[in-house]
């Protein structure tokens, strides 16, 4: 049988040959249920939340007085000895107010960068419906990573030193659970969210937990005590780590090729822009990063083969063999993130496809003095990428076009029937450094990422430092981390398939690494800013150059340490009660519900879930401000941020981001800004996307797709354009998007925290940069 070139589309009309994929291939054609329903199915434990109440009403400063290693004392506060240890030692921590574990209260224990994992993580197997290209996952475990903390009383806790620990500081940090986030849905209870581990097991017999969106207490945490760990196993952690991030392409390059994607002819200047008519540009367009050796690791360069690949594909192999390859080399495309991997497509066979991996969206090539003489070039693996943009999805390649993106599809319950729509405009004025998780899929699916009709970018965060978190993304307590966000892969836009612990240990390990440039990132940036500003003189009594000022440090300038105290008690005002916490990453990751924080954008899948926003960590912010501040990247810059005037309706600046007003074009502003966004969309004025033509089938089909869109609206001063109607979407978003009886009103300024004044605006920011 010769099925090579066979598009799936050709299956789903093709009735008779559906007993032949099952027979030849063995393949899941449908999705065998739904996903598992939170509302329907989330009942609040009263029992574990009166335990958690009874916990919040004793909260006294926790203090560990003694440590022990295997049994053995090895620091005392009598006796504070030089503590070593290695992965495998059993700690144990006595002390006073440690808390009641993890379970009961919102605790962690940090050694260095690592966060001790408290949840044990399974991976659960995961599968494709072929016909209705959705993945789910079976009930069927396939790896394990159990959790380190082995016991917790108030009196002693008990942890075992994990496999990728390093030297650094320990603390143990306790926050009570206050309360929980009152339901949108159903006023007077909590609301409750399905375990994020577990949320896309589709089975009938499956077991799914719930728990609330717990409100929390402020911070409190114990004296940091330096460790040494002695970890041989470390470095080579990190380099296969370091291949994970680097050298793989998540499975993504099978996937796009399996829906229609051709990323080889992209990366080789053979796609047109839809738009514009031209040759696609991969670095123009988005972002891409070409890869120059000493500028990247090696292993982004190099050929790497995989023994096994980090995560299985759940897509089957070659319809004549049912073999899918589960390990194999990758290649260099050209660009960084971007690598071929070698895979089995199940209509054309085998072969070696593009697919983005984490470098990519999560790598920023800045170019800095560190010393007098002393150029560096480098992408930093971490930091936000902010040219990368979704116009990838919108491009075209001789008879191939991105399945989905122009399609006859179903509209939204306002604007309901099956009409042919084009998505590739909308793709294409997209904020620069975002993603939108469900635009590319279709609506209807059977997806749990399905288009949804809600414009939601959402800003590709720094992760330098990000293994301290409990909380990715808009998660609640049940999710464990950066670990978690691996396990239960997203598509469309991540990873595909499930990590096994191998893979993701060493991943975390890596991850663990991230920060090494922070201190001159935060120097540089903090350099610019001054003298962008003319403040660079005053404030350091001399003109120093870029080099001279990095290799100092910016604490070796007393004026420049004044201004930055200033903001400090500014921050410590109006700021510090969300953002603060004792491991270094500014956030007490409060859930914060979505009519108290708000958005400029529709909320995204994952804040609809947990109907709330967390609590940012702050990070590198010179340099995340170049892709747009908040979490839908809307801030242009951090002065407008923390200005009072945008907290303030009928002032200019908060005219001008959230009214509709013909658009005034301002500069970028802002030092060191790169210019990569398009004229139309320039932050810090109205959000609007192009009108196409009516006299076209592709431009009906534009205009369609935007239209359906309820807050992208006509406005009288100008035809050509659709304009993103802020103020209408924070008064009407809740009935149609989460199914509320009436609107979740937002609030009138999208994080509606500035400082109290303009006067303290300059020092604020001054202070920001150093974090």
């Amino acid at each position: 049988m010769k099925l090579k070139g066979m598009k799936l589309q050709g299956i789903k009309r093709k009735h008779a040959l559906l007993g032949a994929v099952v027979v030849i291939c063995g393949c899941v054609i449908q999705l065998p249920g739904t996903f598992p329903d939170q509302e329907a199915i989330c009942q609040e434990n009263t029992a574990l939340e009166q335990q958690r109440r009874a916990s919040a009403a004793y909260f006294p400063q926790p203090v560990i007085e003694r440590i022990l290693v295997n049994g053995l004392e090895h620091w005392s506060q009598v006796n504070p000895q030089p503590i070593q240890v290695e992965p495998g030692d059993e700690i144990t921590l006595e002390g006073t107010g440690l808390g009641a574990g993890t379970h009961i209260d919102f605790s962690k224990i940090i050694i260095g960068d690592v966060r001790i994992l408290e949840t044990d993580l399974v991976m659960f197997k995961q599968q494709l419906a072929v016909l209705d290209e959705v993945n789910f996952e079976t009930s069927e475990v396939f790896s394990q990573w159990e959790k380190n903390i082995l016991d917790w009383q108030q009196t002693a806790v008990q942890f075992r030193v994990p496999d990728h620990a390093v030297s650094g500081d320990l603390i143990l940090q306790v926050q009570k659970r206050v309360g929980a986030n009152e339901s949108l849905l159903n006023p007077g209870r909590p609301h409750l969210v399905l375990n994020a581990l577990t949320k896309r097991v589709i089975d009938a017999k499956f077991q799914h937990e719930c728990d609330v969106v717990s409100q929390l207490s402020d911070p409190k945490a114990t004296t940091p005590i330096a460790v040494t760990v002695n970890n041989p196993y470390y470095d080579q952690l990190v380099a296969k780590g370091r291949q994970a991030f680097w050298s793989w392409d998540y499975n993504i390059g099978l996937t796009h090729s399996f829906r229609d994607l051709n990323w080889t002819a992209i990366m080789n200047g053979k796609a047109t822009d839809p738009i514009t008519g031209e040759i696609a540009d991969p670095v123009k367009l988005f972002g891409a990063v070409p890869t120059v050796r000493g500028e990247v690791p090696d292993d982004a360069i190099d050929d790497v083969y995989f023994d096994s690949y980090p995560m299985k594909t759940p897509i089957p192999g070659l319809l004549a063999t049912g073999q899918q390859k589960y390990k194999g080399n990758t290649k260099d495309s050209g660009y960084v993130g971007y690598r071929y991997a070698e895979a089995v497509n199940p209509f054309s066979g085998a072969g070696s496809w593009i697919g983005f991996n984490c470098a990519s969206c999560h790598g920023y090539r800045v170019s800095y003095e560190a010393a007098p003489g002393e150029q560096i070039n480098k992408v930093i693996a971490g930091m936000p990428n902010p040219g990368w943009t979704m116009k990838w999805a919108s491009l075209t390649t001789p008879n191939k076009k991105f399945e989905g993106i122009y399609a006859d599809e179903p509209g939204p319950v306002w604007d309901p029937g099956t009409k042919p729509i084009a998505k590739d405009m909308l793709l294409y004025v997209m904020p620069p450094g975002t993603g939108e998780h469900n635009i590319i899929r279709m609506n209807g699916e059977g997806s749990s990422t399905d288009n949804d009709y809600q414009f939601s970018p959402i800003k590709i965060p720094s992760v330098t430092k990000f293994l301290p978190i409990r909380r990715p993304l808009s998660h609640t307590e049940s999710y464990v981390g950066f670990e978690g966000s691996y396990i239960h892969a997203e598509e469309p836009d991540g990873a595909f398939g499930a990590m096994g612990k191998e893979w993701l240990e060493a991943l975390t390990a890596y991850m663990s690494t991230l920060d090494d440039d922070d201190d001159d990132l935060r120097n540089v940036g903090l350099y610019r800013w001054l003298k962008h500003y003319g403040k660079l003189a005053a404030q350091t009594n001399g003109n120093p150059g870029e080099g001279e000022f990095v290799s100092q440090g910016w604490q070796s300038f007393s004026g420049v340490q004044a201004a930055v105290n200033r903001g400090k008690a500014t921050f410590d005002r109006n700021c510090a009660s969300c953002h603060q916490d004792a491991t270094d990453t500014h956030t007490n990751e409060q859930m914060i519900r979505l009519d108290q924080v708000g958005r400029f954008f529709a909320p995204t899948i994952y804040q609809k879930e947990t109907q709330s926003t967390r609590v940012t960590f702050l990070r590198n912010l010179y340099w995340s401000q170049h892709s747009g501040l908040l979490t839908d990247s809307h801030v242009r810059n951090l002065e407008d941020l923390v200005d009072p005037d945008r907290c303030t309706p009928g002032s200019d600046l908060y005219n001008q981001y959230y009214t509709l007003h013909a658009p005034a074009r301002p500069d970028l502003g802002g030092p060191d800004h790169p210019q990569i966004y398009p004229d139309l969309n320039r932050r810090g004025d109205v959000f609007r996307v192009p009108k196409s033509s009516e006299d076209t089938k592709r431009g009906r089909q534009r205009n369609r797709f935007i239209e359906r869109h309820k807050y992208f609206v006509e406005v009288p001063w100008d035809p050509d354009f659709y304009y993103w109607d802020y103020q209408k979407m924070r008064t009407e978003w809740g009935p149609g998007e989460i199914g509320s009886a009436n609107p979740v009103v937002l609030p009138k300024t999208p994080h509606p925290w500035c400082a109290d004044s303009a006067a303290e605006v300059d020092d604020l920011v001054q202070y920001l940069l150093t974090l």
